[in-house]
């Protein structure tokens, strides 16, 4: 009579992919929680450790599954390349992140001004934020012309109140909230136009300050920008100021002259 064989089934190929899902849908809700500010910046680094010692934990168990199938013949050879292919599917962006934490300078507050960069609202920013620099150093102006040379302010032919006016129209469109303002339009030499700013997909938190000043027949537009919970901001507000400008370029041009001239 013969003897059937029975495989037996590898404990370590069942826990794999169940570690390997368990950090791809962690990884996935936490995201999206935070996108829709669920769940707070300060908090994310602590979710994504636990994403990355699910995903470890994976590769681990699929290490040992694997050696269980070559060495004693155990099931659960293609349960162990599922779990594995989750677990890198969970550690990739982790591993982007961590390379682009060391690409980037250790910079969250961005300006166009140097010398007397724009000051924030008082009481606009959170307490718990990080804190913003009452004015620049060499050192710190130097790191940001480093990384970042193309940003500065811009100077437009009309008066502050003209200008404002492209700055509220690139504003709406791009869906920027207002949370302050100081000065008023065709009575003061300096406006100041504050606004909240978030990255379209993780949804990380900066605060912009716009000021335009008064120079008689031209009006110049400086800006800052510092995120509020990322003590390395991965370029996000030096690209927040570059495309802002660029649109306000785009929007002066589009006025018409005779506006422009009043």
């Amino acid at each position: 009579m013969r003897r059937k064989y029975i495989r037996p089934q590898s404990k370590a190929a069942l826990m794999c992919p169940r570690f390997g899902l368990f950090a791809v849908a962690l990884l996935l809700v936490a995201l999206v929680l935070h996108r829709f500010g669920f769940i707070q910046t300060v908090n994310l680094p602590y979710i994504m450790a636990l994403v990355g010692i699910s995903a470890a934990l994976s590769l681990i168990f699929a290490f040992f599954g694997l050696r269980a199938l070559w060495q004693e013949g155990y099931k659960g050879g293609l349960s162990c390349v599922k779990g594995g292919l989750l677990a890198f599917m969970a550690l990739a962006p982790l591993l982007f992140i961590g390379a682009a934490w060391f690409a980037f300078p250790p910079l969250y507050d961005i300006t166009t001004d140097f010398d007397t960069p724009p000051a924030f609202l008082a009481g606009s920013r959170p307490a718990d934020a990080l804190p913003v620099k009452a004015g620049f150093t060499p050192a710190a102006a130097e790191e940001q012309w480093a990384a970042w040379p193309q940003l500065s302010g811009r100077r437009y032919d009309g008066s502050p109140d003209t200008v404002l006016k492209a700055v509220y129209a690139v504003l709406k469109a791009k869906n920027w909230t207002i949370s302050g303002e100081q000065g008023k339009a065709g009575e003061d030499s300096l406006l100041l136009v504050e606004v909240v700013a978030k990255t379209f997909v993780l949804g990380f938190v900066s605060d912009i300050i716009i000021r335009l000043s008064d120079e008689g027949d031209t009006s110049f537009v400086d800006m800052r920008s510092a995120s509020r919970y990322l003590p390395r901001d991965y370029g996000i507000n030096a690209r927040f100021i570059a495309d802002f400008m660029n649109r306000l370029d785009a929007e002066i041009l589009s006025l018409p002259v005779d506006e422009t001239r009043d």
